[in-house]
């Protein structure tokens, strides 16, 4: 894996993606930083700067992920550690954790801009570094997204196409949520539908049928007992799901200083659920 890491690393600072990366997210966090902090004094980093800076994800998912494993299939090297006595978790995980390096840098030199702000005024700094936690999360949740797609698709183009559109879902979706119908037995049917859906998607991808069977079997006990025990829940629920489900949602308890367990739970959670799904992605590949 150190091996893979090492590797993934240095080869995003010997092409174009890593100088573009942070030359992107600092210029961005250099302009908000200008504009909200040093022209209208504003110490509050986090709720200004970085919040405002979230919607790069969209740019930066697909930039920083696309070739990750959909090159490896295009070249057909991924047949060496397909044919090779090593792990396809350790490939993965040694990428993922190359991408989360890259992008820890350059949250790193955003970082700067903060210690540059303390000089001229008073700053909360449990408020500063819960934001930036907050945000690094964030982003490790969308890079888990970005390696997954990657790993589903042979063409960079594809993955990026693709990483883009999701992302930007996750931007948009808790805004077109409002529009759907807030009558309970829509949002339970809707839902039963999205569980077999995902529980379908897992199969297509893993080919285990335990997988997908316990996705779709725990998700549709879980949706009855749900049912049975509070029908009046579902009123709304489809904006209460996205509510909870919001990767951008949860990271408004750390701008606001709180360090909240069950939002660093869940984005852990999600984190591994993602690398799990794709490292059975490739080992099918091996299964076939």
């Amino acid at each position: 894996m150190l091996a893979i890491y090492e590797k993934e690393l240095k080869s995003y600072f010997h092409s174009m993606i890593a100088y573009l990366f942070l030359t992107v997210l600092w210029a961005a966090s250099g302009v908000y930083f200008t504009v909200y902090c040093l022209y209208y004094g504003y110490m509050d980093f986090g709720q200004y700067v970085l919040s405002s800076i979230t919607i790069l994800f969209i740019i930066i998912v697909p930039v920083l992920t696309m070739r990750l494993m959909a090159d490896e299939k295009k070249q057909k090297t991924d047949q060496l550690f397909l044919t090779a006595p090593v792990r396809v978790s350790s490939v993965i995980l040694g990428k993922y954790l190359a991408v989360l390096t890259l992008f820890a840098i350059g949250l790193l030199g955003v970082f700067c801009y903060s210690i540059l702000l303390s000089f001229f005024g008073d700053m909360v700094w449990r408020t500063n570094l819960t934001a930036f936690l907050g945000f690094f999360l964030m982003g490790a949740c969308f890079l888990a997204i970005g390696i997954f797609i990657s790993c589903c698709t042979e063409s960079q183009v594809a993955a990026a196409a693709i990483s883009f559109g999701v992302v930007l879902a996750c931007f948009l979706l808790p805004n077109v949520v409002s529009l759907a119908p807030g009558r309970a037995r829509y949002t339970f049917v809707m839902a039963a539908v999205a569980i077999i859906c995902l529980a379908l998607f897992f199969y297509h991808e893993t080919y285990s049928i335990w997988i997908g069977g316990a996705a779709g079997g725990v998700g549709i006990l879980a949706l009855v007992a749900a049912w049975i025990a509070k029908p009046s829940g579902f009123d709304d629920g489809f904006s209460k799901i996205v509510d909870w489900i919001s990767i951008l949602d949860r990271y408004d308890n750390f701008l606001n200083g709180i360090l909240d367990g069950s939002s660093i739970i869940y984005y852990l959670s999600f984190i591994g659920v993602f690398l799990y799904l794709s490292i059975q992605t490739i080992e099918k590949k091996r299964w076939i």
